[in-house]
């Protein structure tokens, strides 16, 4: 069941990236269990979300530019 929603993930994260234009861009991830919420135009408005999801995901949570070529997306990774 894990591999089949790691699996599913990596598509949905794949498909993202080639919308975004970003899929020849190699960028580090987080390790397993973490995983992308959503995505935010400024760092305040990801902190500001990553602190309002704490019933939802808990305390867990860090803010990081797309890749280093996108600064201006801010992803919300969180931890389940």
């Amino acid at each position: 069941m894990y591999r089949r929603a790691a699996a599913a993930l990596a598509a949905a994260a794949t498909a993202g990236a080639l919308a975004l234009g970003v899929a020849g861009t190699a960028e580090a991830t987080p390790g397993p269990g973490w995983y992308a919420r959503s995505h935010h135009t400024s760092y305040a408005d990801c902190q500001a979300t990553g602190k309002a999801g704490y019933q939802t995901w808990g305390p867990l949570f860090f803010c990081e530019p797309l890749s280093s070529d996108r600064q201006d997306i801010i992803v919300l990774w969180v931890r389940y």
